[in-house]
């Protein structure tokens, strides 16, 4: 796991060959790589083989490690985070920092790394145009140092390797070690020992990464189903090899004493054969029973769904137009699963937040990071007229603001509201103008009969 935990002293006094230590400790045989190999769909079952050669060996994969993975994901974070501030100009300031890194693709891309391996890792820097950048790295390029000084276990440090290859095709590695200060730059050719090559300051204020993770334990959404996996694999598999090998059956023929394979040829290709008196021909045929085997999947299935907390999505009993009240009970499981990632994500974001904010404050801002507020919203199934009869419902008791949270059509709420204020300003505009084109063409017979301030009698 690319996570450590040091007091601050031992971080600080960490030297060059610690730092390479930790490197070759930490960065070997990570469990990340089997991870994505079961969700790109390298499952186990693609390197077994048969005792016999001469039996059917089919290696089905049902991927059912990037189902979960995909669909919790999608649950999770397929409708964008919406940002909300009393700071106008911070929010703005922000939006378009956003906008920028297109946040929304970066955010799912995150969720779906998390769902993978249990947690990832954001880099926040600056590019050539001096504009803030945040962007993933990859989980197995990473170790996080967290300070055990204090219980928050703040990032004291991170070591960042990125591997490429020259024009001669070395090997080579780069690694960062980045502290709330500066950030030591190392290189090494061809696995050999890293040396440093530069020492840097920087200007965040604080280490510029963020670690993202899916709970408590970094455990993946399928990482404790792949055992159940492999055998749902396994099944599927033995059901093609029992067809197989019953398509390919041998042919037994008794008490045919004077038949050899030609003639046995020549009947299978006419379809007819001649049986003397207590001759037989038979298929060798493998029996099983189909209601066990597919109660035995039915149940794999069922367990795998079960323990993964992720519903099968295209079971019937999810068909018809179900109420709000009724797929939520269908997609409780699913629900509780995400109000976890929520929480851990969301600490996720105010860092980021924190972080950007450091670098606009240098720049002459006065913003609090904690000014802003965020909104995760389920992308679950939707019955949008109960929802727009909600919303209706609401209007004395809650904002506009809020009410267009609930919509899951309106992704940005800010623009939205300011959407709705420059129809409102046109339409007072073209009120006006209505107006004084109306009074430019009146006749004298229209002003007859119009109120006076006159008091009568005058």
């Amino acid at each position: 796991m690319p996570v450590i935990y040091m007091d601050r002293k031992s971080v600080e006094s960490l030297t060059v060959q610690d730092i390479r230590d930790i490197i070759d400790t930490n960065m070997v045989g990570t469990k990340y790589d089997t991870l994505h190999e079961y969700y790109v769909g390298r499952h186990h079952i693609l390197n077994e083989t048969k005792r016999n050669s001469a039996d059917p060996n089919n290696r089905l994969v049902v991927n059912m490690a990037k189902y979960i993975t995909d669909t919790a994901t999608g649950y999770f974070l397929g409708q964008p985070i919406i940002y909300g501030s009393q700071n106008e100009e911070f929010l703005k300031a922000l939006q378009d920092i956003f906008d920028y890194n297109d946040e929304q693709d970066h955010n799912m891309e995150l969720a779906k790394e998390c769902s993978i391996c249990g947690d990832c890792f954001e880099m926040l820097y600056l590019d050539e145009e001096g504009r803030i950048r945040f962007t993933e790295v990859p989980s197995g390029s990473m170790v996080m140092i967290y300070e055990t000084d204090s219980g928050h276990q703040e990032p004291a440090a991170a070591i960042r390797v990125v591997s490429s290859r020259d024009k001669y095709d070395n090997l080579i590695r780069k690694a960062e070690f980045w502290t709330a200060s500066q950030v030591l730059r190392l290189r090494s050719v061809n696995h050999g020992m890293f040396n440093l090559e530069a020492i840097e300051e920087h200007y965040w204020q604080d280490v510029p990464f963020v670690e993202y993770v899916n709970n408590k334990e970094r455990i993946g959404d399928f990482e404790g189903v792949i055992s159940q996996i492999d055998a749902y694999n396994r099944v599927q598999s033995n059901t093609a090899n029992f067809f197989q090998y019953n398509d390919d059956a041998i042919l037994k023929v008794t008490k045919l004493g004077d038949v050899t394979t030609d003639d046995i040829k020549e009947m299978r290709e006419k379809g007819a054969i001649i049986l003397e008196d207590g001759g037989d021909v038979q298929w060798l045929l493998k029996e099983v029973s189909d209601t066990g085997l597919e109660n035995y999947k039915s149940r794999l299935k069922e367990d795998i769904h079960t323990m993964a907390e992720v519903p099968h999505l295209c079971d019937e009993s999810f068909g018809g137009n179900l109420s709000g009240v009724a797929i939520s009970y269908k997609l409780w499981g699913l629900e509780q699963l995400c109000s976890m990632k929520e929480r851990k994500f969301k600490k996720g974001i105010q860092r980021r937040l924190r972080l950007i904010t450091n670098i606009l404050n240098i720049l002459g801002s006065n913003y609090d990071y904690r000014d802003i507020g965020m909104k995760f919203r389920r992308n679950r199934p939707q019955n949008d007229l109960e929802t727009a009869q909600i919303v209706t419902m609401l209007a004395n008791d809650l904002s506009r603001e809020t009410r267009l949270q609930m919509l899951p059509s309106v992704d940005n709420v800010q623009e939205e509201l300011e959407r709705i204020q420059k129809e409102k300003n046109q339409e007072s505009e073209d009120f006006g103008v209505y107006q004084k084109f109306a009074e430019a063409f009146r006749t004298p017979a229209d002003m007859e009969g119009d109120v006076t301030d006159e008091p009568e009698g005058t």
